[in-house]
């Protein structure tokens, strides 16, 4: 009975040890165990000994203090426990076997408080937990050996955008200090998981863990032998067992096997590559794998298959509309390669790409329904280039073939023309918003322009280093010119004007305001981005409109602020801070609450001059309050 006493304190102990020796003092589980060990202590003075010690601990002090009379009761239970109890083992005495020990930097010195959301949101499921992980990563509170085993283990987690976040940031932030952990969890006849932890230990052994690889490649799982035979790539010295593994009836083999001949780029590499592409079995699975080889030749051998393919589509040998079934299946046969020969070509900046792309999309009769897949993936390569002759190419093609590669061109323009130039060519194609060509366009718009969430984030809301002024003078929302706005509003274009309004506006903040009549609800994107958007062009009635559509929504419905959200809640002026109070008091969920309650507090706390001043005075009134409160 006393021996357990003793084993349940020292567990105790080993748990402040880890949370903090300041959380000892009052201790609740520590207090229960005091009155049983002063007993004990009647018939033996050692367990008086002890019990004096834990009142120590338990008594207010100072923190170092703490600290000292927690490692003095420490060493005291276990020098009893030590001499008291029994090391052997049952039935008999146990092999004995090498401790292997590691060289982890990463220090312990994070407190336990500070660990927890972390450790909450990689062992448990529901909402924001990746919020939380990225916020833990950017402060620095994963850095602690601690926690890497969970970390690690987060590579099978069933949120995909958890298990590539730990793969792409976390884990090889640690460095060496993650291969202990990394070995220990890595299963070879595991599944993709596991192949990224092959991949992870590839950065830190380099050619050293050669014989993992080879024995992945050879025995593991499916997806461990695909990770292990791309890693060999890697190696000159693996060329020809590389070659075997294209030649596999899987295809995921031979996939991997292509990838890793693509990292090689000899002679024989690109041969076989070359034949992969040029193959109907195989030129799906190779294409992007060749788009990624540097080998110059196979850039030139693509270049005149594709040419000769071009022809095939083109030639007035009656193979485009002719009903002879073989021609027909010839010219399908040739549609396909060259889409093939096309997606190689990605990501390839030789000037001899750029001529065939201006020669595939200045063909007329290449133009057709059939080959369109061909032509969008052409279009974005112009994009994707980032040069100036391939810009210029792509703006050109504004006003070719109906318009077809209009959005393309907007694109092209966004990047090297002036926001005034660019409303000149493009804003008079929007005259007929029902046209294909200026339905393309406003898709385009849309793609360049960023969302609310976007500009927040980019002006750093969640930062102590929040850019107020650029924020609310719009100087991060877009490049567009200011006319725009005026377009979007006569063709009724709400998201675009929503993400344009920066500035004070009579026309815009009376769309907007009757845009927001139309089913209110705070919990909506559209709500909130409406609502954010009239407080930045400074619309008096916002704080009015918001508190209203706040009061009716319903409390059992509300259980997350996202960033708008919270922007908007502290962007209230001193007056509601009451009926902000109100309302969260009523809400069902107790975090949401206790959330608006610490907004209400801070709206409360506003300077009673912010509520006159004007959100567009460059980082000054409501938008620089909001600097301090939110960072």
């Amino acid at each position: 009975m006393s021996i357990a006493i003793l084993s349940d304190l020292q567990q105790e102990i080993r748990r402040l040890f880890i949370a903090g020796s300041g959380l000892a003092e009052g201790d609740l589980r520590l207090t229960k165990i005091l009155p049983q060990l002063q007993k004990l202590g009647e018939a033996a003075p050692v367990f008086n000994r002890v019990a004096q010690s834990l009142a120590q601990v338990i008594e207010p002090q100072k923190a170092e203090q703490a600290a000292v009379k927690l490692l003095d009761l420490s060493i005291l239970v276990n020098s009893i426990l030590y001499t008291q109890g029994t090391t052997e083992p049952t039935g008999g005495m146990a092999e004995s076997v090498q401790v292997e020990g590691t060289n982890i930097a990463c220090s312990t010195t994070i407190p336990h408080r500070r660990l927890h959301p972390a450790v909450e949101a990689l062992t448990s499921k529901g909402q924001g937990r990746m919020e939380q992980l990225r916020l833990s990563f950017e402060d620095g509170n994963l850095q602690d050996f601690r926690i890497i085993p969970l970390v690690v283990a987060a590579l099978d987690d069933g949120y995909s955008e958890i298990a590539e976040f730990v793969y792409e940031k976390v884990i090889p932030a640690y460095g060496a200090d993650a291969l202990p952990a990394l070995r220990e969890q890595y299963n070879p006849q595991g599944g993709k998981p596991d192949g990224r932890r092959l991949r992870l230990l590839h950065r830190l052994l380099d050619a050293s863990g050669m014989d993992l690889y080879l024995q992945a490649a050879q025995e593991g799982s499916l997806d461990v032998r695909s990770a292990a035979i791309e890693l060999l790539g890697n190696y000159s010295e693996q060329e020809s067992y590389i070659l075997e593994q294209a030649d596999d009836k899987k295809k995921e083999i031979r996939s991997a096997a292509f990838a890793g001949l693509a990292k090689l780029g000899t002679e024989r590499a690109v041969d076989r590559l070359y034949q992969a592409l040029t193959s109907s079995k195989d030129r799906e699975l190779a294409a992007e794998p060749v788009s990624q080889c540097s080998a110059v030749t196979l850039t030139s051998k693509i270049i005149a298959n594709a040419e000769e393919n071009l022809q095939r589509i083109v030639s007035g040998q009656g193979i485009v509309g002719a009903a002879n079934a073989a021609v027909n299946k010839e010219r399908e046969e040739a549609i396909k390669q060259l889409l093939a020969d096309v997606q190689a070509l990605d990501e390839k900046q030789p000037e001899e790409v750029l001529a065939f792309l201006k020669k595939l999309l200045s063909t007329t009769d290449f133009i057709i329904p059939e080959t369109e897949e061909i032509q969008q993936q052409a279009a974005n390569q112009l994009l994707w280039m980032h040069t100036p002759e391939a810009y210029e190419f792509a703006i050109s093609l504004q006003d070719a073939y109906n318009g077809t590669f209009i959005a393309y061109s907007f694109r092209a323009a966004y990047k090297t023309l002036s926001p005034e130039e660019v409303y000149k060519r493009f804003a008079p194609e929007l005259s007929n918003p029902k046209k294909v060509a200026a339905k393309q366009l406003l898709g385009a718009i849309h793609r360049v322009t960023p969302s609310l969430s976007k500009q927040l984030l980019a002006a750093g809301w969640d930062d102590e280093d929040f850019n107020a002024t650029s924020f609310a003078a719009g100087e991060s929302a877009s490049k567009l010119d200011p006319r725009w706005i005026d377009v979007f509003v006569e063709i009724d274009e709400e998201e675009l004007v929503w993400c344009l309004a920066d500035r004070p506006n009579p026309h815009i903040a009376a769309y907007m305001s009757s845009k927001l009549q139309l089913k209110p609800s705070f919990r909506t994107h559209r709500t909130s981005s409406l609502l954010l958007a009239l407080f930045r062009i400074g619309y008096k009635e916002a704080p009015e409109l918001l508190m209203g559509i706040l009061e009716k929504e319903s409390v059992k419905n509300l259980y997350y602020l996202d960033t708008e959200q919270r922007a908007l809640l502290n962007l209230l002026p001193r007056s509601y801070a009451d009926r902000l109070q109100k309302f969260a008091e009523a809400l069902t969920y107790e975090n949401i609450k206790n959330q608006i309650l610490a907004i209400a507090e801070s709206v409360a706390a506003k300077p009673e001059e912010l509520a006159n001043e004007s959100v567009t005075e460059k980082g000054k009134g409501l938008w620089g309050w909001i600097k301090n409160k939110m960072s």
